[in-house]
């Protein structure tokens, strides 16, 4: 029997083992826990870049094409929101910056010679069209109600929260055409500390944050060698410790997770990917002043188990109390066509052909906490993937239930 770490074998017949079914359920539950702490994230300066190399993978596929002169153009516009990026992030992966710098230089003199090469300028210097002022990413559909109110974070030097985030999902799969026994999974319950270090005066908060416990809530519904399979993942989370920068208006920064010296090479793979969505529970606040029946918009694009999403999480502002805030939401998050490298499966090449999310979810904040008081989110989550088994390509189908809760202290 083929026990859960070695590569996949093919599915023959309608009557899949618990063990081959391990399998699957590696890949399932890193991509739904990771799409699960995504759920409300703000965006950090790894979306910033990923926007920026947005445009010179167009800018790269028009130049493929023949047509330079529009692949010119994108070109400078990526240069133009790169030198923007770097002053806005100079401590963010400098070499990658610089690398992509140089690259469009000479990708803008190839395009359009000697004389457009000296117009942009050395990689370094900003090019002399200034770029654009960076729109908030929070877009605000209405006011609400008087009296109306600026909404910000303003935590205070030493706050300290305890955060305890529940996760509980089902699974229903296919493989190949052939259904497999459907899965409902323990609960997940990690517990996160959170310490406010400093604010500084243009309100950004910088915070530490360490991971304190992770494990499965008992459950005698739940098959024990799943149970036991999820407890083994989970451990290599607790002790995890980082540290973190947010705006006041509830924007990631920076993010960093120190992963233990213990800590399987997989899940330290997955963490190190998405290490800015263990600071996702802040929700983007709108710049302008808001009261109740407020609504607003926030679309991103999210890196998640090497899958590019495009997400949008639309807001309600219930209620207004002093410094409490009631809010509904709503996400749906989008992703076609696309390469996967699984980090919980190394050896596994996956194909994605679609992905759907769509949920609804409630919370509360203390606008002088980082962290919500009390939030909930239901989604259901559709994946449609080919995988490369051996020699055999397999179609596989995922249907997920999804219930976060949230509770700090």
């Amino acid at each position: 029997m083929n026990t859960p770490d070695q590569a996949m074998p093919a599915i023959a017949g309608a009557n899949a083992t618990l063990s081959t079914h391990k399998k699957y359920f590696g890949m399932g539950i890193m991509l739904v826990l990771l799409l699960a702490l995504n759920a409300a994230r703000a965006e950090g300066p790894d979306d910033d870049y990923l926007a920026v190399y947005g445009i010179i993978d167009q800018a790269d596929t028009l130049s493929t094409s023949g047509k330079t002169s529009e692949a010119y153009a994108k070109y400078v516009e990526a240069q133009r929101a790169l030198v923007a990026f770097q002053k806005n992030n100079p401590g963010w992966n400098a070499k990658t910056v610089s690398y992509r710098l140089n690259y469009l230089t000479e990708k803008i003199a190839a395009t359009s010679g000697k004389t457009a090469a000296m117009e942009t300028g050395p990689a370094t210097a900003a090019p002399k069209t200034a770029a654009a002022a960076p729109k908030s990413p929070v877009k605000l559909l209405a006011n609400g109600s008087e009296p109306r109110t600026v909404l910000r974070l303003h935590p205070a030097a030493g706050d300290k929260q305890t955060t305890i985030m529940t996760l509980k999902m089902g699974t229903v799969t296919s493989v190949a055409g052939q259904a497999m026994p459907a899965m409902n999974m323990p609960a997940m319950v990690m517990t996160m500390d959170i310490t406010v270090k400093d604010v500084s005066a243009a309100g950004d908060i910088n915070y530490e944050l360490v991971f304190s416990d992770a494990t499965v809530a008992e459950d005698t519904n739940i098959q024990p060698a799943v149970a036991a399979a999820m407890k083994t993942s989970l451990a290599s989370i607790r002790g995890l410790t980082g540290t973190g920068r947010m705006s006041d208006q509830g924007i990631v920064k920076s993010m960093e997770i120190k992963l233990p010296a213990d800590a399987a090479p997989q899940l330290s793979q997955s963490l190190n990917q998405m290490k800015e969505s263990f600071s996702s529970s802040a929700i983007p606040l709108p710049e302008e002043a808001v009261g109740p029946g407020a609504k607003w918009e926030y679309k991103t694009r999210i890196k998640s188990q090497g899958m590019s999403i495009d997400q949008t999480l639309a807001y309600e502002l219930v209620a207004v109390e002093g410094d409490r805030i009631t809010l509904r939401s709503t996400l749906s998050q989008n992703a076609a066509n696309q390469k996967i490298q699984n980090p919980a499966m190394p050896g596994l090449k996956v194909d994605l052909n679609k992905m759907t999310g769509a949920g609804t979810g409630s919370s509360t904040y203390d606008l002088t906490h980082l962290m919500p008081v009390t939030g909930t989110l239901d989604e259901k989550i559709g994946i449609n993937m080919s995988m490369n088994a051996g020699q055999q390509k397999q179609a596989m189908d995922m249907k997920m239930d999804m219930n976060i809760t949230l509770e700090s202290k």
